[in-house]
């Protein structure tokens, strides 16, 4: 006998998208996913935020709020913000935009950036948009947006605590800019994960960065993970010219370096994984690294986490 389907509507999810301008920057589209309850009462939580949204948000939303995360909760409460760029920019628009926003300034005169200048050429050429261009130089900007204007703005709009400990996400040149952004003393993140970073785009800064808040600080007080995938490393001219294994090495070794007391890093170069692969896992672990939640480094948290839940399931009954 044959199966008599009758399709019925999913439960709604609470997630919501918006589309944004920041002068001197262009349009954004803001994905937001709170956590199961939320507005029910008067907590407030942190914020996990995803640069380019637009291709990790749907990554990240399921570590944190998907079905299995509901049943064996790994992380605790956080709103999940995405921060993209709109696809009826096209590719070429996202592809100069992020390079502009993750970095500070860089001529893009060396093998590297004229690299990503001739690929740009490709995707627009592709596209029919022969007056995009690709630059550097966006840093502060996008910083100050994020900081000074989405934060404050999400803030009235969803129940933020905006003096959370936020967490800041993300991946090749999004790497690059959330290992800058750990060494910006007006950062509103405390949470860092950085996968593939290219450390070899806007070379020196990172660097120069780090050397200049070591200068008038003497402690950081930040959760970090950093890893890339071993394939990468040496698999082709591009991926080594971006530097990803350097990136995770030199941010190792310089924090064993200064020793800052409040800082907790983990590091990983991951096996079987490329830059087109290792998204989803390094999410996973980043995420539970930087929450101290990661089996095998975090097991007594883990363990005082799953007590807790017991006893308050025990207390409702």
């Amino acid at each position: 006998m044959p199966l008599l389907l009758k399709p019925q509507p999913l439960p709604s999810q609470p997630l919501h998208r918006f589309e944004v301008h920041a002068e001197g920057l262009g349009r954004y589209t803001i994905d937001v996913s709170l956590p199961h309850g939320a507005g029910a009462d008067e907590t407030r939580y942190p914020v996990i935020l995803v640069t380019d949204g637009n291709i990790l948000f749907d990554l990240v939303q399921p570590q944190v709020h998907g079905g299995f995360a509901m049943q064996a909760p790994a992380l605790p409460p956080s709103i999940v913000v995405g921060v993209g760029y709109p696809s009826d920019e096209g590719s070429a628009s996202w592809y100069g935009r992020r390079n502009f926003d993750f970095h500070g300034p860089w001529e893009m005169a060396d093998p590297l950036g004229q690299l990503l200048l001739n690929i740009h050429g490709m995707l627009k050429a592709a596209e029919g948009r022969p007056e995009l261009e690709i630059r550097a130089g966006g840093y502060d900007r996008f910083m100050s947006f994020l900081r000074d204007e989405l934060l404050p703005a999400l803030a009235e709009r969803f129940p933020v605590d905006v003096a959370g400990r936020h967490t800041l996400l993300g991946d090749s040149s999004g790497g690059h800019f959330v290992l800058r952004a750990l060494f910006d003393a007006g950062s509103p993140f405390r949470r860092y994960i950085a996968i593939s970073p290219s450390f070899g785009t806007a070379p020196g800064e990172i660097v120069s960065a780090e050397a200049a808040f070591a200068d008038t600080h003497s402690d950081l007080d930040i959760d970090l993970f950093a890893c890339c995938g071993k394939v990468e490393v040496d698999q082709n001219v591009p991926n080594a010219l971006c530097r990803f294994g350097s990136g995770v090495t030199w941010i190792a070794e310089q924090f064993a370096v200064r020793r800052w007391p409040s800082a907790r890093v983990q590091w990983e170069v991951m096996n079987n994984e490329d830059h087109a692969s290792i998204q989803a896992r390094g999410i996973a672990a980043g995420l539970r690294s930087v929450h101290c939640m990661r089996p095998g480094v975090h097991d007594d948290e883990i363990r005082r986490e799953a007590e807790a839940r017991m006893a308050a399931m025990q207390a409702t009954r």
